[in-house]
């Protein structure tokens, strides 16, 4: 895995001092870029260290940060150690020393990534606080240690890289470890003295060896650069509040801000900075360590939101009804997160068009605020209107005659002067305060009635059941009796009757009565609905002698409509037995026992010659005696 890059072009004034007289390379150690080395490569009996060529003084507390990678073989070796020592700049070993073995005087905290048994390391990758080259865990140069290197694994050889950083705590004589943030080992000791014999200026650097196992090994001084905005969302006109929080293996010689909108800082806590427009902006900076190096660059967006306008047009504000709102507020960046309406009775609504049900007549006022989707609040408008009243209106439903004009009246039940009357007729409409409609026909429905003020408010819809009323009347097929016979006579279509003339009738008032008559009679009915619409019927009694049935004796089924068929008249008569009629030959052409069913002539949809025809029949009169008739009918075509 490649190290970090660094970026020299990130602003035209940023300078990029050479870092090669700061570090000696010795051995198989390599310059990656101004602050990553490769100590070995991934190859077999290799070693390399690199030096800071300038002494620190161990009287003084240091807070060093690096990122190091120990390779991509999980079966790889050896390791690399941090440390500290008098002696010089060019010295280091190979193999399972890791660079550091033989180094006298010297301290180091090794990260050892290859089980040596005859030094007693453990089964897993490991640190250690070690003294004078010695890396042998069972000797008494093993100050501190070993500890698995990775607080969740046991290998370190997993291709990443992973922050070290090791603090000295001068007066407390404390050296400690951490990776990745996570506090891994620590020695307590007067290192000054019992390991430098006395001397607190000493260099500091890398070595790593491989040998018949091997991996690439690196290390780079810690140099990444991190902005810490108090809040990436913030809104026009309100400051921002930038700061560094960059992590570097030392002081930092140098921080460069870009603020994304043409102007920057070189300060490690910019001031304040205001941007003047809304949008999203990309903030950027770069740090510079004391050796010349620069960071890749960090990043960070900014979105400066827009404070909402609000806006809103009232309609026609009418007691009693929700107000008609258009919401015409407008924001540039981000939308709206939140509305808040308020009216002048003291009633809240947070929907971006509330359902406002005005209170009775007066001045109102309602004040609307918004806040956007960014947090950014906006301006509050109030608005002033009036409530106007609502009328109320009514009307009474009528019944009517079909044919005559239905009059309705509409009433004002209100001291609201109207403006116009609106009508629902079933499915015709009209307007006025009074309409007369006429319907031709029966038919039943709502009427409905709403009105408009003057001030153009709308009334509740009223409605009213409306029935137009027909009467039908039916007095019933004409028919035939016997003389002194009584028949019963069965008037509908009504609700009330009426019978003329009223002579031989038992009540002329009534649906049912029973006529009983000494010839023929036409009868009439008048049918009366519940509003006294009429309308009549008649039915011919005919009155002959019997019992006896009446055959003609002759029909021409020639289709104008007289004497087309054959039909029986049978006074008297409760029922038919047979009627039959047969042709020359004997051959059935008709048979029957409906005394009210005709013959056309025909024989299944075909006509038949014209010529005498004989029929025979048998019935029984209302006394219950039988009676048989035979005879001839003559057809002619």
């Amino acid at each position: 895995m490649a190290p970090p890059r660094a970026y020299f072009f990130f602003l035209c004034w940023l300078p990029c001092l050479s870092a090669g007289a700061q570090y000696v390379l010795n051995g198989n150690a390599t310059a990656l870029s101004c602050n990553c080395y490769t100590l070995t490569p991934d190859q077999a009996h290799r070693q390399g260290s690199v030096w800071n060529s300038h002494e620190i003084d161990l009287s003084q507390s240091f807070d060093f940060h690096f990122k190091v990678f120990l390779g991509c073989r999980v079966q790889g070796s050896d390791g690399i150690a941090f440390v500290l020592q008098p002696v010089g700049t060019a010295i280091g070993s190979d193999g399972e020393g890791l660079g550091f073995s033989g180094i006298r005087p010297s301290l180091a905290l090794t990260i050892d990534t290859h089980l040596n048994p005859n030094d007693d390391d453990p089964p897993f990758d490991h640190l250690a606080f070690q003294a004078n080259g010695d890396v042998d865990h069972a000797d008494t140069n093993n100050l501190a240690g070993p500890v698995q290197a990775l607080a969740g694994s046991p290998t370190i050889k997993d291709c990443a890289w992973h922050l070290l950083e090791i603090k000295w705590d001068a007066p407390d004589t404390t050296l400690t470890a951490y990776i990745d943030g996570v506090f891994r080992l620590a020695l307590t000791r007067d290192i000054v003295d019992s390991v430098f014999l006395g001397k607190s200026a000493v260099y500091w650097g890398f070595t790593g060896a491989t040998g018949a196992g091997y991996n690439l090994q690196q290390f780079c001084t810690a140099l990444d650069a991190h902005i810490a905005i108090n809040d990436g969302i913030t809104c026009a006109g309100l400051p921002v509040v930038f700061r560094d929080s960059s992590i570097s293996f030392g002081p930092i010689g140098g921080w460069y801000w870009d603020f994304g909108d043409g102007s920057g800082s070189t300060s490690a806590h910019p001031p304040p900075h205001t941007y003047a427009a809304t949008g999203a902006y990309t903030v950027s900076e770069v740090i510079q360590s004391q050796d010349g190096c620069a960071s890749d660059t960090a990043r960070s967006i900014v979105v400066v939101g827009s404070h909402p306008h609000p806006g809103f047009v009232p309609g026609n504000a009418c007691s009693g009804r929700p107000l008609p709102l258009v919401n015409t507020s407008t924001d540039t960046l981000g939308g709206f997160a939140s509305w808040h309406w308020q009216l002048s009775d003291g009633r809240t609504f947070t929907d971006s068009l509330p359902v406002i049900v005005l209170g009775p007549a007066a001045s109102v006022t309602l004040r609307l605020s918004t806040t956007s989707a960014l947090g950014c609040a906006g301006d509050t408008l109030t608005v002033a209107f009036v409530t106007h009243p609502t009328p109320a209106v009514s009307f009474v439903g009528d019944s009517v005659c079909a044919g005559q004009p239905l009059r309705l009246r509409a009433e004002n039940i209100s001291a609201v002067s109207i403006d116009d009357w609106y009508w629902l007729l079933g499915a015709t409409a009209d307007s006025g305060q009074t309409v007369t409609p006429i319907y031709p026909t029966e038919t039943g429905f709502v009427a409905s009635l709403w009105a408009r003020s003057i001030d153009g408010c709308y009334s509740d819809t009223v409605g009213q059941p409306i029935a137009v009323q027909a009467s039908h009347a039916y007095a019933g097929q004409d028919t035939v009796i016997a003389l002194g016979a009584s028949l019963p006579l069965h008037a509908a279509g009504g609700q009330t009757y009426r019978w003329s003339p009223p002579d031989g009738l038992t009540d002329p008032a009534v649906a049912t009565p029973v006529a009983t008559i000494a010839q023929t009679t036409r009868y009439t009915v008048t049918a009366y609905t519940s509003l006294g619409c009429a309308s009549e019927s008649s039915i011919l009694v005919g009155v002959y002698k019997g019992p006896a049935i009446y055959v003609p004796n002759a029909f021409t089924p020639n289709g104008d409509g007289i004497n087309d068929v054959v039909t029986l008249t049978a006074p008297g008569i409760r029922s038919l037995t047979y009627f039959r009629i047969y042709d020359r030959w004997g051959h059935l052409v008709f048979s029957t026992s409906n005394p009210h069913a005709t013959w056309d002539g025909t024989v299944s949809g075909a006509p038949v010659p014209a010529g005498a025809y004989v029929y025979s029949l048998r019935a029984i009169d209302t006394t219950g005696n039988a009676l048989s008739q035979r005879g001839t009918i003559l057809l002619i075509r």
